[in-house]
């Protein structure tokens, strides 16, 4: 019989993760049902750092960004720190996460997170055995789960809104902009963002940027532009963090450390790309003409993208799986199965972890048709 659960957020905060935790509260307290948040995700768990939570913590929180059980990217699998009076190197100290899950009575742990925080569910489930339920809440800003996620759709409008507020300023001045919106191996958000947003060229890591097209159509864009505006004329590119280098076809990162799931700090491509435009086309007669000096701007808008309110379909949708795991682990769960909102229709569905996590990327019969309307650039040559 399920007396307590525990309920936790792992990796990014994002839109719709205080709404589950919102539902699962209230479903849980609905059943009787007692509700420890475990703060900071795995981190929570393997120091014991967890708080109860009551109807009063959670009322009204569904609306909010950021996550009011707080969050980290911990992995017990690869631990580096200080645990119980020893240092850890990058040390297994997945152990005390079932220690002190056993030793607060826990029945089953609604764990929210993208494909870093939930791979560590079935890791647990083969070295511990199905001790109790774990069952998993797709988020992730980045969109690259199989199924709709939290938080992809606040991100996105908040981009929207980002590259829609740059426009003005790159008017004024006839500048070239270029925005770096995070996205690490999949450029869900800044496709959809760029597409929503009026960017003219946006470039993800699903493709590679052929340097000499993508500067052309630049060029055309900005000359056809101050043609049809009195001379007025700007260009705004949107870029996934994620996006390889035009020459060497690398990431760019801010520095060479990495986190505890090997993934280093991406951030530079925006101001690496910024200066090859500026480089190559600064004394292009297609916008000489137009002003004397060009100007580039740019903006890396990496926070700004979590806060806001969240959007209706992240509350929703949050609210909704957060009430379902709760009936879940009521009705026996599957340890290591997560729950989704599967499709348009609404039907909440249990998909295995493992093959929720498989990278999704854009979809490119949708981007060929953008493509091939030729409002936009992706780097490539349509018609591919």
């Amino acid at each position: 019989m399920i007396k307590k659960i525990a309920v936790a957020t792992g990796g990014g905060d994002c839109g719709g993760l205080n709404a589950t935790i919102e539902a699962v509260v209230k479903t849980a307290t609905n059943w009787g049902i007692s509700v420890d948040s475990f703060k900071r995700g795995w981190e929570g768990f393997i120091f014991d750092m967890r708080r109860p939570l009551r109807l009063s913590d959670v009322e009204g929180i569904h609306s909010l960004t950021g996550t009011l059980a707080q969050t980290s990217r911990t992995n017990p699998y690869n631990f580096t720190g200080e645990l119980g009076g020893r240092f850890f190197e990058k040390a297994d100290v997945s152990s005390h996460v079932v220690e002190n899950i056993k030793r607060e009575g826990i029945d089953g742990v609604i764990m929210c997170g993208g494909d870093d925080t939930l791979s560590v569910i079935p890791r647990l489930i083969v070295d511990y055995g199905d001790f109790i339920p774990f069952v998993g809440i797709p988020k992730t800003m980045d969109g690259d789960l199989q199924v709709y996620s939290l938080g992809i759709d606040t991100a996105i409008n908040r981009a929207k809104h980002v590259l829609e507020d740059f426009v003005p300023i790159l008017k004024a001045n006839g500048s070239i902009g270029f925005v770096e919106i995070f996205g690490r191996d999949v450029g869900r958000v800044t496709f959809k963002a760029g597409i929503s947003g009026g960017a003219d060229v946006i470039l993800i890591p699903e493709i590679s940027i052929d340097l000499e097209y993508t500067l052309d159509f630049i060029a055309k864009r900005y000359e056809e532009r101050a043609r049809n505006n009195d001379g007025t004329s700007y260009v705004l590119v949107a870029v996934a963090e994620g996006t390889g280098h035009p020459i060497t076809r690398k990431r760019v990162y801010q520095d060479k450390s990495k986190d505890s799931f090997g993934h280093g700090k991406l951030g530079g491509i925006g101001e690496v790309l910024a200066k090859l435009v500026y480089d190559r086309l600064k004394d292009d007669t297609r916008i000489k003409m137009y002003v004397r000096n060009l100007d580039i701007k740019t903006q890396s808008p990496t926070y700004n993208v979590r806060g806001g309110a969240t959007l209706y379909s992240d509350s929703y949708i949050g609210q909704k799986l957060g009430a379902a795991a709760v009936q879940y682990l009521l009705n026996g769960a599957k340890s290591g199965m997560a729950v989704v909102n599967f499709d348009e229709s609404g039907q909440v569905r249990l998909m295995p972890i493992p093959e929720l996590v498989k990278p999704r990327t854009v979809h490119m019969e949708v981007l060929n048709l953008f493509e091939k309307s030729g409002l936009y650039c992706f780097g490539r040559k349509p018609g591919r």
